[in-house]
């Protein structure tokens, strides 16, 4: 008898849960977002361990859009939509042709964002963002480019940021 006691679990342990929708909002709410951490988790450890390219695309119960990808969640659909999932020797001039227009916009990107960090830059600014300062019919094109480049990349540090806040 004694030893049987031993031998009982005193809990039930990690079980298998039903997969069906969670009826109560706040609950499905929740688990949204620890699913999600969990998610952008393991697409993380799989990017770095295999080093494949991962993407993931996710609106929560309150409609709001979450997206993950490593490089880049923006590459990562542009190439999948244009189905450039094998390199031929065609595709990698593309990719490198491709990849010198890239560092030439970094390059007149970073020229803007040197200019606008200068300190002559901070006192016209009167408590505005640098984007409300722009005058965008103003601009050429190469520098419309830069200036599209520059909001692109705001917004993936604002969504970097934003995980890392939601993440812990």
């Amino acid at each position: 008898m004694i030893i049987r006691q031993k031998l009982e679990k005193k809990t039930k342990g990690r079980q298998k849960i039903e997969i069906k929708q969670i009826e109560k909002e706040s609950t499905r709410q929740v688990t949204f977002s620890k699913r999600r951490a969990g998610l952008v988790k393991k697409a993380s450890e799989l990017s770095l361990l295999c080093g494949a390219e991962v993407a993931i695309i996710a609106f929560s119960p309150g409609e709001k859009a979450f997206s993950f990808g490593h490089p880049n969640a923006d590459s990562i659909l542009d190439a999948y939509l244009d189905n450039q999932s094998s390199y031929s020797g065609r595709d990698l001039e593309f990719l490198t042709s491709n990849a010198l227009k890239q560092l030439k916009e970094e390059k007149i990107r970073l020229e803007i964002i040197e200019e606008w960090s200068r300190p002559s830059h901070e006192s016209d600014l009167h408590g505005e963002f640098w984007w409300d300062n722009e005058s965008v019919e103003e601009m050429g094109h190469e520098e419309l480019k830069a200036y599209v480049m520059a909001l692109r990349e705001l917004r993936r540090n604002v969504t970097v940021r934003a995980n890392e806040l939601l993440l812990g």
